[in-house]
Formats: structure tokens, C-alpha cells, sequence
């Protein structure tokens, strides 16, 4: 965040050239990944040891080194040894700033502050980039006269971080009355606010993918249902963190589905917030208590429905599979299945849940409430009905309250919010046993 953005404004002001700042970025860019080689090399963990802390960073908003401690595969005394020749991200494009340009030293503190005075920071603030804190400059980027913009704004920042990406940066957020697009995954969220959240691209989808395979780890080509369904499950953890906020202010929300659209126009009163990740831009769209049509015929993006069942199922509780992601239902397979469930089936919505209960009989079914056609609500009486001792546990977005209470009443016994931990997960499910 700091280097891109300083580093422009040295482009600007003819300090460096372009290509000197591309090539500085990529310098920089590869130095962010040297903490785990660097512990390797140093002999304190293994090359697996560094892979598996990686995967858990996809998973768990920590850094590298705040897990390898967890895990106990680094000493505190060996991280601090690492993190003393690793330096701060802003530590780190000052010194190769110095190192490979003809910027002195002692020059960097007044482009500091003409940085700071051009994009009108305190020094709070500009401490906050540098720092690459998203709660202490979100404010100087994303300044709204409508309520919930910056939290939000914050929200997704964050989560680019722990699912995505560090390597970003954003402009300021603007005032819109109509925005076209090439692709929009948007979410509304209803209830004693109007909340819409959306990642729209104007004439490029190439950022969809790279956010989609980072968020699953598998390589398109292309605009398949997977790409989609991988970005609406982004924006659906924001919405859940969202929603858990205003519970905690006494307000129902209710989340819709996802949905999915191209080349329209949003029209209505919202805001769109430039995020450049990997140097590609995508806009952050949010509309809070105003009248807004984000477009008409929704795209139908469904993942296909895995239909294999797990192999050695004998003696194994069997589990029925339901979410309208398909990337979820894939997170909960894999999981399930290396700890001694057996998948006997999946579904996408909650029809299909219905009727794959009624034909395979689970011991268990995960049941996610937000959901096309059939919501997890109405899915669940249904099952309910059918069989009164039907062993379910509901999968949620952090903030459905009310959907919780009303699950309790008609039978469910246990509440899964996503994004998934997996102890979590396996304890609840196991209980059910």
C-alpha cells in the first residue's frame, strides 16, 4: 500500500521514472515472501513446515509468524531474529529506494511530506500507510456521508489481506449516481438498513480470476461458474462481518444470495472505491439506504454438484452437503472426508436439499441458510417435517441472528459460521454423532 503509493507520487514528481518504480515494486514484492525461505534457510523449520504455515495464512487472518509460533515450528527468539533482518514493508522500499536509485537518504523525509500534504494525511494517517494499517487510513481514503461506507470499506481491505493480498493499493472513494460495468458480483443486505456490497470491473476481468484463484489455489482461464461463485463467497464474508456489526447495535439484517451480472448499469446514489491488487483495478461498490438497481436478468452461476460419494464409507457417519457455493461444499468435503465422515451427498440449493434428504437419509446434513429457491430456513422445516430426529447443522454468515433463533425453534442443533474453522467445524459436527 505504502511503496505503490508513494512511489507514484515520486513518478509524479519526476523524482523516479516509471519503470524504475515497477521494478522497485517487484524487488520489494519478492522480499515479502523471504520470512518463510529465511526460516528455512536458517534451518529453524522445514520447506512442508513453510507450506503448511502458508495454507493456514489463506485460512486465518495472522501472519506468517504469529502462526509458526502458534504451531510451535518457531521460538519467539527465532522470529525476532528473522523479523530483524526482514525489516518493515515501508523500511523495506526506503532501503531499496536508497539502494537503487540516485534518492539520498537524507531526502526522503521532505518527499514524505510533500506525499503527505499532496493526498491531504495527517501524520496519523500517513504513520498508518506506512504501517499498512487499514483501521487508521481507511478514514483518509474513504470519507462518507452516509453511515457504515468506511466500515465496510475497511471490511473488504481486510479480507482482500487475509484471502487474497497484501500487494494493493487504493485511491479515494468517489460519489456515483450511475456506474457501467463489465461483470458485478454484488450482495444486498436488508432489513433496518439497505446495505449493497459489489466488486465490479469496467472493461477487464482478468481480476476476477487472480482473485479467484488465490481464494481457491486453482488456475482459469476463463469466466467459469467457479470464478463467480469464488468472488461472491468474498463478498458474502464481508456482508456476514457487516451484519455481526450492526447486531451488535441492536439492527436486523438479513443477507440475500449473491448475484451476478454483465455489461449494465448501476443507477442510484452509492459510492465505488478504485482498488488496484497486483497492479489490476477493481471497484468496491457500496450503496447504504438508497434506491439502487444494480440491473436486470441476473446471470444463473451455479458450481456443479459434486455427485461422487466418498469412497469407504462403511462404519463412517455420513454427511449430506448444502450450499449454494460450490467452492464451500468443496472446503467442507475435503475436511470431512480426512477426518472420517463420509460425503453420501451434495445439493445447491434448498429444493434439492430436500429431496437429496428424503432419497439418501444422512446421519448429518450442513445446511447453509442463504441460499436461492429454497432458503436454509425453509429447506430445514421441510426436512423437519419429514423426519423429526434429522440431525442438522446450519451454516451461517457471522450476523444472522434472527435466522439462528428461528433454526433453534424449528430443530436445528448446531451453528456453523463461515469462513470456516476447521476444529470448529469438526467438534460441532462430531457431537452430533
Amino acid at each position: 500500500m505504502f511503496a505503490e503509493l508513494f512511489g507514484r507520487y515520486l513518478v509524479d514528481e519526476k523524482v523516479i521514472t516509471d519503470d524504475t518504480l515497477t521494478k522497485l515494486l517487484k524487488e520489494q514484492a519478492e522480499t515479502r515472501v523471504k520470512l518463510g525461505m529465511m526460516a528455512v534457510a536458517e534451518g529453524f523449520i522445514t520447506a512442508e513446515q513453510a507450506t503448511e504455515i502458508n495454507r493456514k495464512q489463506q485460512k486465518e487472518d495472522k501472519r506468517f509468524g504469529d502462526i509458526a509460533i502458534e504451531i510451535g515450528a518457531l521460538t519467539e527468539a527465532q522470529l525476532n531474529s528473522l523479523l530483524d533482518k526482514q525489516g518493515s514493508p515501508y523500511m523495506r522500499f526506503i532501503q531499496i529506494l536508497v539502494d537503487e536509485t540516485d534518492v539520498e537518504a537524507h531526502d526522503i523525509d521532505g518527499h514524505l511530506e510533500g506525499f503527505r500534504k499532496k493526498n491531504g494525511f495527517d501524520q496519523t494517517e500517513l504513520d498508518a500507510i506506512k504501517e499498512e494499517n487499514v483501521g487508521g487510513y481507511i478514514s483518509a481514503f474513504a470519507t462518507a456521508s452516509q453511515p457504515y461506507v468506511s466500515n465496510i470499506a475497511g471490511q473488504v481491505l481486510r479480507n482482500m489481506i487475509r484471502f487474497v493480498s497484501s500487494d494493493f493499493y487504493i485511491d479515494k472513494l468517489r460519489r456515483v449516481a450511475e456506474v457501467p460495468y463489465q461483470t458485478l458480483a454484488i450482495q444486498r443486505c436488508h432489513g433496518d438498513h439497505s446495505i449493497y456490497i459489489g466488486l465490479l470491473t469496467e472493461d477487464n476481468d482478468d481480476v476476477f480470476r487472480m482473485i479467484a484463484e488465490h481464494i481457491t489455489g486453482e488456475k482459469y482461464d476463463s469466466m467459469t461458474p467457479e470464478v463467480y461463485d469464488a468472488v461472491g463467497e468474498f463478498i458474502n464474508g464481508v456482508s456476514g462481518l457487516i451484519t455481526t456489526e450492526l447486531a451488535s447495535e441492536r439492527m436486523i439484517i438479513e443477507i440475500s444470495p449473491q448475484s451476478f451480472y454483465e455489461k449494465q448499469i448501476i443507477q442510484g446514489r452509492g459510492y465505488i472505491l478504485p482498488i488496484y491488487i497486483e497492479g489490476q483495478l477493481i471497484e468496491l461498490y457500496i450503496a447504504v439506504d438508497t434506491e439502487v438497481n444494480v440491473g436486470l436478468n441476473p446471470m444463473d452461476i451455479r458450481v456443479k454438484v459434486n455427485t461422487t460419494k466418498s469412497e469407504g464409507a462403511d462404519g463412517k457417519p455420513t454427511v449430506l452437503i448444502v450450499d449454494d457455493s460450490g467452492w464451500s461444499r468443496t472446503i467442507l468435503r475435503n475436511l470431512l472426508e480426512k477426518n472420517d465422515f463420509a460425503i453420501i451427498g451434495e445439493a445447491g440449493d434448498g429444493e434439492e436439499a430436500v429431496e437429496a434428504y428424503k432419497k439418501l437419509n444422512p446421519d448429518i446434513v450442513t445446511l447453509d441458510i442463504t441460499m436461492p429457491k429454497k432458503d436454509g430456513i425453509e429447506a430445514l422445516a421441510d426436512i423437519m417435517a419429514y423426519d423429526k430426529d434429522a440431525k442438522v447443522a446450519m451454516i451461517t454468515s457471522a450476523g444472522q441472528r434472527s435466522k439462528v433463533l428461528e433454526s433453534l425453534k424449528l430443530g436445528a442443533e448446531k451453528f456453523i459460521t463461515k469462513p470456516f474453522d476447521p476444529n470448529l467445524v469438526l467438534t460441532e459436527l462430531k457431537s452430533l454423532i
